[in-house]
């Protein structure tokens, strides 16, 4: 072995050739173009100093001992995955298949001798302009590389990182690339109810992102002002089909679950089945999709609408991506549902649903690159009530200024609408009025009372008043899931009909007065009967087993005064809060 070391910044050159006067010949050369040399004269030579150096360039002889050149360029190439190791033979052959073998062996050129000093450094500095392109893309790509790792944790810091209930909330996701084309969303609704999005992009990686931030902030949004998840998912598909590309959609699954309803509403386009699982972790229901993918088609489809089943304070309910599912081993074999059932069970069992699915897909994988990004949320169906802020100072306040309010009788401002016919099917007039309020009145914690009254009391007049809905039906699974259908189908149907609902603000010294109002053109009900028959059920016990009348109990503990006038269908509520 020879070493010529001048300049320690030069770059470095190894030459292997059991020719002690080639090896003298060619380091005396490339010296002349500035490099640095060290020399070997057989195969396993070249290797280990290769390793222990890491030359800029290698030039090697073919037929030497211990080691020949072929299998020593196939070893120095093997150790530099992730740099051109740029290799030259050096070799008296000079036939189709010596060039063929080498370039089979890893060589980057070939040279043959005899040659010419001119001819030699030329060739030199060919692959050396190789070699510095490629380490300029290099550099290209580390910096793009870095750049795409700052775009992500901002994308995740936009998106994901804003979920609400993380600590209770069972979500997992493995991305195939640094971008991942799944999305995954919860949100508060201002009355209590939670929202969860599971979104799956066509493909992975940046390209499949792009819709990711304006879904988010639609699905935040629209949730936090108290539209419907009907909806919400409609502004969604809406703003997709004008954004992606043709090519380009995106399967969504989105569940809304009430715990004071025991209810579970869910719309599945194009994803694989959504499961709710119960207290023994069977499966309770396998939720088909029911629609395309988002972002095909301007508007929904015609028949579009959520499917709604109850649920038990102890339910699981469990969204998946198509990539579990469709994850591979190395035979090729799928994962498949009935794998992830089973592992999904014992998650369950163990209090660790996502944990346990991941653990059971990456075992089967063994290894192998996963093709899609994977996806997991799994959703407790308890604690989602509405914490109600009735407190004693409210009332107080309320009591203190009743004279003052009575003396000026005419409240501050008044907003209403009416709605007829079909508007009544197509217009949720909830999120309207609380815009309006806090466009006058601004932002505070008390409008989530507000809008749980308002809600309550509307969706009454809707389903009870003009649809005339027996809310007896939810007082089973079966009846729960028929009341909605039909729900669905007079809605959808609607002509007549007709709701009045107006606000009326009354301000006071550290708080204010609303009086809610709301109309329908209903047979309208006794309302004495009504409560009796609550009071009875109360008492007996079977209140706490029914899926029905929870609402207007939570209206009351909400409102400083609730009455029924008329037929009962005009009811009038004062909701007071102080601040």
């Amino acid at each position: 072995m020879n070493a010529m070391i001048e300049n320690p910044d030069a770059k470095l050159a190894l030459v292997i050739d059991d020719s002690a006067v080639n090896c003298k010949i060619m380091t005396n050369l490339l010296s002349e173009e500035g490099y640095r040399v060290l020399s070997g004269n057989n195969g396993a030579v070249g290797v280990a100093l290769y390793i222990e150096h890491l030359p800029d360039l290698v030039l090697m002889d073919i037929h030497m001992p211990v080691m020949d050149g072929y299998e020593a360029a196939k070893r120095i190439k093997s150790l530099s995955p992730n740099s051109l190791a740029p290799l030259i033979f050096i070799t008296s052959l000079d036939t189709d298949e010596a060039f063929v073998e080498a370039v089979e062996a890893g060589g980057d050129g070939i040279l043959s001798r005899p040659f010419s000093p001119e001819v030699f450094k030329a060739k030199i500095k060919s692959i050396q302009r190789i070699s510095n392109l490629y380490t300029q893309v290099k550099n290209l790509q580390q910096e793009q590389q870095q750049d795409a790792e700052l775009a992500e944790q901002i994308m995740s810091g936009v998106i994901e990182a804003r979920n609400y209930a993380l600590d209770r909330i069972g979500i997992i996701k493995q991305a195939a690339a640094l971008f991942s084309g799944d999305i995954q969303l919860t949100a508060l609704c201002p009355g209590g109810n939670i929202h969860v999005l599971l979104g799956d992009f066509t493909g992975h990686g940046l390209r499949s992102s792009i819709g990711a931030i304006p879904l988010a902030e639609t699905f935040r949004v629209m949730t936090k002002k108290g539209f419907s998840l009907l909806e919400i998912i409609e502004q969604i598909n809406r703003q997709l089909y004008e954004l992606l590309p043709v090519d380009l959609f995106c399967c969504v699954c989105c569940v809304s679950i009430s715990s004071h309803e025991r209810s579970a509403y869910v719309f599945n386009a194009g994803l694989p089945d959504t499961y709710i699982f119960n207290r023994e972790g069977k499966i309770k229901h396998k939720i088909e999709s029911n629609h395309i993918p988002l972002g095909v088609m301007p508007d929904l489809l015609p028949q579009a609408q959520l499917q709604v089943f109850s649920v038990e304070d102890s339910d699981h309910v469990v969204l998946i991506s198509d990539g579990i599912l469709e994850a591979r081993n190395h035979q090729g074999e799928m994962y498949g549902a009935r794998r992830f059932e089973f592992a999904a069970r014992q998650g369950f069992y163990h209090g660790d649903i996502s944990v346990k699915v991941f653990e059971a897909v990456n075992e089967f994988c063994q290894g192998r690159p996963q093709e899609d990004d994977l996806s997991l949320i799994d959703i407790p169906c308890n604690g989602w009530e509405q914490e109600l802020s009735t407190d004693e100072s409210a009332h107080s306040l309320a009591v203190s200024e009743m004279h003052d309010l009575y003396l000026d009788s005419e409240p501050s401002w008044k907003w209403q609408l009416i709605l007829t016919g079909q508007r009544l099917a197509l217009v949720n007039p909830v999120p309207m009025a609380m815009g309006q309020i806090q466009e006058i009145e601004g932002s505070g914690e008390h409008w989530n009372n507000m809008y749980s009254i308002l809600t309550e009391l509307y969706v009454n007049a809707l389903d009870h008043g003009v649809l005339r809905l027996n809310s007896g039906l939810k007082n089973s699974a079966a009846g729960f899931a028929h009341y909605f259908m039909v729900r669905e189908s007079r809605l959808k149907n609607l002509t007549t009909g007709k709701i009045d609902i107006s606000l009326s603000y009354h301000p006071l010294t550290s708080g204010g007065k609303m009086i809610i109002t709301i109309i329908d053109d209903g047979e309208g009900f006794d309302p004495a009967a009504f409560y009796e028959h609550r009071c009875k059920h109360k008492q007996s016990g079977k209140d706490k087993a029914m899926l029905c009348g929870r609402g207007i109990d939570m209206v009351h503990q909400l409102c400083e005064k609730l009455e029924y006038l008329d037929r009962g269908n005009r009811v009038q509520a004062t909701y007071v809060w102080a601040l």
